[in-house]
C-alpha cells in the first residue's frame, strides 16, 4: 500500500469521512494542521447528512480550492480554478458511471453502510490521485499553497 493508501485507511478507521480525508491530504502535503477547517468539512460528510452528493467530489473540489481558491480580500481564485473543477467533477462522473446507480453518495452506498468499507476508501483515494495531479497539470506545487507560475 502506498503512502496516500495508508493514510486514507488509517484516517477512515479513524472515523474521517470522504471529504474530510480529501482536504487532510492537502494539508499533510503543505504540513499544514487546520482543524477548524476539518470541522468544517464535516457538513459535508456522508453527503451533507442526506446521502446527497458524495464527499469525494465536493471535498476533491474543496481540495483544489485549498491550492486555487481566494484565500482573502486581497486575493483572486486562480483564473484557472473553473476549468480545474471541471475536470475534476468530469473525471468523478466518469469514475461513478457504470459502477454505482448515480453519483450521490446514497448512490454508491445503496442504503448499505457496510458498503462504505468496501467502496468509500478506493473511491477516496482515486479522488485523491485525481486532484493531485490535476494540481500537478496546472503547475501547483503540493507541499504548499503559493501560486502557481502561469504561463
Amino acid at each position: 500500500m502506498n503512502d496516500e493508501g495508508f493514510c486514507v485507511a488509517e484516517w477512515s478507521l479513524q472515523g474521517f469521512t470522504c471529504s474530510h480525508i480529501m482536504v487532510m491530504m492537502g494539508l499533510r502535503a503543505m504540513g499544514h494542521d487546520n482543524p477548524e477547517l476539518l470541522r468544517a468539512m464535516s457538513g459535508l460528510s456522508l453527503g451533507m447528512g442526506n446521502g446527497l452528493t458524495c464527499g469525494v467530489l465536493t471535498g476533491g473540489c474543496c481540495l483544489l480550492g485549498l491550492y486555487a481558491g481566494k484565500g482573502g480580500s486581497d486575493e483572486e481564485a486562480d483564473p484557472r480554478l473553473a476549468r480545474m473543477l471541471e475536470e475534476y467533477t468530469e473525471w468523478f462522473n466518469d469514475e461513478c458511471r457504470g459502477k454505482y446507480p448515480g453519483t450521490d453518495c446514497a448512490d454508491i452506498m445503496q442504503g448499505r453502510p457496510d458498503l462504505k468499507v468496501e467502496r468509500c476508501p478506493g473511491l477516496t483515494l482515486a479522488g485523491v490521485q485525481k486532484a493531485f495531479e490535476i494540481l500537478d497539470a496546472y503547475r501547483f506545487s503540493p507541499d504548499n499553497a503559493e501560486r502557481a507560475k502561469k504561463d
